[in-house]
């Protein structure tokens, strides 16, 4: 049979771009290009790392880095136990410090959301029993969750700190003996509203702030309104001084400054609703999602999130610099830091078992140099 030579060459260059397209797709998905997480960039964060190690003397180093459409990977260094030498990981679950800020103002928002907290009333609306200095009627809501309240920082009271150091931690504080620290003084640091301080004093209000309006105590609302819905099964909001296994020990220094402490288990009524949850790697890379995209929470109080206060650096709940947002903790024995630049689509997870110096800080510093060139030293 004769076969059209027109018709061959037009049937013959289908398959032809057909067969273009497939390799074409076939490179896209499978094969990414890498211009930020590179091999080149991996290395030089694993000589960061042994740098921190070496210079910081911290037991163990953990890290979780990503980047949007490229890839991600962990990296441990050293160990999560002194005694055993229990290689760190990154399976771990560890004291979160201050990232619990994070949750405990997403579940204010999300309290809004559902009509129950105002962020302009004053917090004496809610809490009038709450005994605060004199200018305390004019610190709202929304001013604790951006800390401009003006109130004092109960985690520099001396009285406070020698009960916590003098029982190696065993002893227990209530929510409101902590911010009694700040209550019992003369006057606030500053006129409500007009400047930022950090403050750990503002939290753990908003946490008593979240027990009022719902008749439930914090660890069962996060629960119910955070963890359960992102399926963040390793974070909670301890009632005992233990650690499920795998943990990662927390040490401090000795009075002597020749050895270290192990804290593991002070108690974390210190931190209240301002840094008492444990967490692992895992989750926070969950919540790392949720922090940048917000899907708890409706448009309304995702701009409520991202409202940058006076010094233009602290939105609700939620520290910001440059592209990134995120945020710090520090507690007895762990540093850990968490954030997301919006812009390269990075994230960076870090975490050490002491808080000296604290390396997890310095980890991020030097992880973040290197993969976002518009910062510097």
């Amino acid at each position: 049979m004769k076969i059209n030579n027109f018709n061959y060459k037009f049937y013959l260059s289908i398959i032809l771009f057909s067969s273009l397209m497939i390799i074409s797709c076939k490179n896209e998905f499978v094969e990414p290009q890498l211009q930020t997480l590179t091999n080149d960039n991996i290395a030089k964060i694993q000589t960061a790392a042994d740098n921190i190690m070496r210079e910081y003397q911290t037991p163990g180093l953990a890290a979780y880095i990503s980047v949007g459409g490229e890839r991600e990977f962990t990296l441990t260094r050293g160990v999560s136990n002194l005694i055993t030498n229990e290689p760190m990981s990154v399976n771990n679950s560890f004291r979160i410090a201050s990232i619990t800020k994070t949750f405990t103002t997403e579940a204010v928002l999300i309290l809004m959301d559902n009509g129950l907290i105002d962020l302009n009333k004053p917090i004496l609306y809610y809490l009038p029993d709450l005994k605060l200095p004199k200018g305390a009627d004019k610190i709202t809501v929304r001013m604790l969750g951006n800390m401009t309240s003006g109130l004092f920082n109960y985690t520099n009271d001396p009285d406070l700190l020698t009960l916590r150091y003098s029982t190696f931690g065993e002893a227990v504080f209530t929510p409101q003996q902590l911010v009694a620290a700040a209550g019992n003084k003369d006057s606030l640091n500053f006129q409500p509203g007009t400047q930022y301080e950090y403050c750990n004093t503002n939290t753990v209000i908003l946490g008593m702030l979240i027990e009022k309006v719902t008749g439930k105590k914090v660890r069962d609302v996060l629960s119910e309104k955070i963890f359960q819905p992102l399926g963040l099964v390793n974070t909670y909001w301890p009632i005992s001084v233990f650690l499920p296994y795998p943990y990662t020990h927390g040490y401090i220094d000795s009075p002597d400054l020749h050895s270290f402490i192990d804290c593991t288990n002070w108690n974390s009524s210190w931190g209240d609703a301002a840094g008492a949850l444990v967490s692992n790697i895992h989750d926070l890379v969950i919540w790392s999602k949720e922090l940048n995209e917000g899907n708890l929470l409706t448009a309304n109080s995702k701009r409520e999130r991202f409202l940058w206060n006076v010094s233009g650096g602290y939105g609700f709940g939620l520290e910001h610099f440059s592209n990134w947002i995120g945020h710090p903790g520090i507690i007895d024995g762990y540093n850990s830091q968490i954030w997301i630049n919006t812009v390269r689509q990075i994230t960076i997870i870090t975490t050490t078992n002491t808080n000296i110096d604290q390396p997890a800080y310095r980890a991020f510093a030097e992880f973040a140099m290197i993969l976002d060139p518009t910062l510097t030293k």
